[in-house]
């Protein structure tokens, strides 16, 4: 199924992004003005090959501090103008200062905070842009911006915990890779030459060892080639709808790691969508803000299909409760929080608990990929290492 990227206007008069799978232009047309959405620009995805940032405009830690020293000034009874103004001064990071300069000549030209915001997508998303809006219509928006500001520094320490979990596997993995690509590179021909001059019968472990090494050396255009290739196939194969979705779902069946990333998805959400609740943000647009938060497709499309029934009149539980991804747990709390008005606390306490999950689970990770790496390791390297003995050990056996 074709992906569609959009831009458009919503009913708060903000501007809005994003992509769409649908089978036609048509489709998405359709969908989108059934939310309320003025599109201006629709076209077809294709392929992309995106070279990733070296550094965002802003990162979590230095949004969530932005956040937080403008929400005191707007306590304190700064004027909004005057307090982005002061922060753009002392900001270090120069895209992000060029930003909130940006945002500070808009909002003295009249605009609105959120529709200033809502201009540069690349530091304030939907959802900050959404929350921001909320509170100047309540007249809350120091408390909103406060809200704001805990919500990104939880997702920041969320983020974080799952970065340290996979950080020790991947450290493993490449010290294992560049191991191995020195010994092979360096100390096999060496080996490949002593035993050619001695007329040393090779074992077949020896064998093997030899030709990896001089095909990682002979043949060097020949096989970055071919990983340049499969890097390329694999970055167009996910980008398209089916192809991410298949990775997508293959990640939430990995072992041990699988899980972790379920728990994070479903922390996120469940956060993201307590903030929005809480905020007076409507649950539609909540969820369908909530759904992007997710970063696995399988999760998002489940939000997004939840949304489409409470368009339709049902209960958020409802088809949470069909879902086999999300917990029995959740489905119960969501309906006890719809049953006594009480959601946006429900879904803060999801939150909390998976949070804690999270944190269980990196604990895990650690403590059982800590062996296997090490095992990994050792076996690799240990392994070439007793294949190039191996017709010493032949040649001592004569004598």
């Amino acid at each position: 199924m074709p992906v569609f990227v959009f831009k458009g206007i919503n009913r708060m008069g903000q501007m809005v992004t994003g992509e769409r799978a649908a089978p036609s232009e048509e489709d998405v047309r359709r969908a989108l003005l059934r939310e309320g959405i003025q599109i201006s620009y629709l076209k077809k995805k294709g392929f992309e090959l995106k070279l990733p940032r070296l550094k965002k405009a802003a990162s979590l830690k230095e949004l969530a501090i932005f956040t937080r020293q403008l929400s005191v000034m707007v306590n304190a009874g700064l004027a909004i103008d005057q307090a982005l103004a002061a922060l753009a001064e002392q900001q270090s990071n120069k895209r992000f200062k060029a930003v909130l300069e940006k945002v500070t000549e808009d909002v003295r030209g009249g605009s609105s905070l959120s529709n200033a915001f809502a201009k540069h997508p690349e530091v304030f998303d939907s959802l900050y842009v959404n929350m921001v809006a909320a509170g100047e219509t309540g007249g809350t928006l120091d408390i909103i911006l406060q809200r704001l500001a805990d919500y990104l520094e939880k997702i920041k320490a969320l983020v974080s915990k799952i970065k340290s979990a996979l950080a020790y596997p991947i450290a493993v993995l490449t010290i294992a890779i560049l191991i191995t690509a020195f010994i092979l590179w360096k100390v096999i021909p060496a080996f490949a030459k002593l035993y050619h001059d001695l007329g040393a019968e090779l074992p077949l472990p020896t064998q093997i060892v030899i030709s990896t090494s001089n095909f990682l050396i002979h043949q060097f255009y020949l096989w970055m080639g071919g990983l340049i290739g499969l890097f390329l196939l694999y970055k167009f194969y996910v980008s398209t709808p089916g192809g991410r979705r298949t990775v997508d779902k293959l990640k939430l069946k990995l072992w041990v790691i699988g899980p972790l990333i379920l728990k994070g998805a479903l922390a996120k959400v469940m956060r993201t969508l307590a903030t929005l609740v809480t905020s007076g943000v409507d649950i539609l647009l909540a969820l369908d803000i909530s759904a992007k938060t997710a970063g696995n497709t399988i999760i998002e499309k489940l939000i997004l299909d939840a949304r489409e029934e409470v368009a339709a009149g049902k209960s958020l539980s409802e088809p949470l409760r069909k879902s086999p991804y999300i917990p029995v747990m959740i489905s119960q709390m969501v309906e006890a929080g719809e049953a006594t008005g009480a959601l946006d606390t429900m879904l803060n306490k999801i939150a909390d608990f998976y949070e804690e999950e999270v944190d269980s689970a990196v604990s895990a990770l650690i403590s059982v990929m800590e062996p296997i790496m090490v095992l990994f390791l050792g076996g690799l390297v240990g392994g070439i290492v007793l294949s190039m003995y191996l017709p010493i050990f032949n040649l001592l056996g004569r004598f």
